[in-house]
C-alpha cells in the first residue's frame, strides 16, 4: 500500500484535508489493523505521550484510506513544530519504510506574510543537520537513505496571499453561506469594542467561522463543520477560485484525477 503524509499546524487542517477526501471516497480508518504496519508500530502505547509532561495533545496522526492509498495525517500542535516533525519521522524510517511514502506536504498558514516571505520564515531556525532542506521543498523531492521523495508544500489562503485558514474558508462561505455571512457582519458591528480588546488580527476571522460553524454544529468544535458542511463543497469549488486552487493542489498532489 502507499503512504502519503500531511504535515499540518492542528486539528482543523487536518479536517479540510479530510473533506476533500471523504469528497473522493476516501474513508477514514477507525482501527489499529485497517492500517499498513508502517504506521501501526508508531501509536504511542503508553502515556505521558513526551518527556514526563501530562499534555493533552496526543500526537496519533489520522488516517484516510481509498484501495492502494494511505494518508497518514499529522497534527504539529504549531506551526513552530512542522517542519521538525517531518524531519523527526523521515530521519526515524528505516530505507524500507521510506520506499512505501510517496509524498509529504507540509500546511502552513500564511499568516501576516505573503506565502513565499512565510516560506523563508519557517526555515530560519532549522540546523543543517536535519535530514530535509528548504532546497527539497523548492525543488519537489528529496532523497533520504537512497530513496527519492516527493515533497510539496502550501500556504492557506491561496499559497501566494497573506491570511490564515479562516481566510480560506471564508471564501467558501461566500459562495455557498452568503446570507449568514452577511448576517455575521452585522452582528460584528454591533459588538462592542470593548470586548474584541485582546484580538489579534486573526481573531475576527475566527470568529467568523465559529458563528457559522455553530449554526449547523450546535455546540461542537469547528473541525466538525470543517469536514462536514459544505465551506469545500461542489459549489464552492466551482464558484471559487480560492477553493478550487487548494482542492485541485490535493487532488494533484494525491494523483486522484
Amino acid at each position: 500500500m502507499r503512504s502519503f503524509l500531511f504535515f499540518v499546524e492542528g486539528v482543523h487542517d487536518i479536517n479540510c484535508v479530510a473533506r476533500i477526501l471523504l469528497i473522493n471516497g476516501f474513508k477514514e480508518a477507525s482501527n489499529i489493523n485497517d492500517i499498513p504496519e508502517i504506521w501501526r508500530s508508531r501509536v504511542p502505547r503508553t502515556y505521558p505521550f513526551v518527556d514526563n509532561r501530562l499534555d493533552r495533545f496526543i500526537p496519533i496522526p489520522s488516517y484516510f484510506i481509498k484501495n492502494n492509498l494511505c494518508i497518514a495525517m499529522v497534527s504539529a500542535n504549531g506551526v513552530g513544530n512542522i517542519i521538525r516533525d517531518i524531519d523527526l519521522y523521515l530521519s526515524n524510517m528505516t530505507k524500507a519504510e521510506l520506499k512505501q511514502i510517496n509524498g509529504v506536504c507540509a500546511i502552513f498558514d500564511a499568516d501576516q506574510k505573503s506565502a513565499k516571505e512565510a516560506f523563508d520564515e519557517r526555515f530560519k531556525k532549522y540546523n543543517k543537520d536535519m535530514v530535509i532542506k528548504k532546497k527539497d521543498f523548492l525543488s519537489g523531492s528529496c532523497r533520504i537513505r537512497g530513496e527519492s521523495i516527493n515533497m510539496y508544500y502550501y500556504f492557506f489562503p491561496d499559497n501566494y496571499s497573506q491570511g490564515t485558514l479562516e481566510n480560506f474558508l471564508l471564501e467558501g462561505a461566500k459562495v455557498v453561506y452568503s446570507d449568514l455571512l452577511d448576517n455575521v457582519n452585522e452582528y460584528l458591528e454591533k459588538v462592542n469594542d470593548r470586548y474584541k480588546e485582546n484580538w489579534s488580527k486573526s481573531s475576527e476571522n475566527k470568529v467568523k467561522v465559529g458563528c457559522i460553524a455553530n449554526i449547523f454544529q450546535p455546540g461542537s468544535a469547528n473541525q466538525i463543520s470543517i469536514r462536514y458542511d459544505d465551506w469545500i463543497s461542489e459549489e464552492s469549488i466551482m464558484y471559487s477560485s480560492v477553493i478550487k486552487k487548494f482542492y485541485d493542489f490535493i487532488i494533484d498532489i494525491l494523483e486522484l484525477n
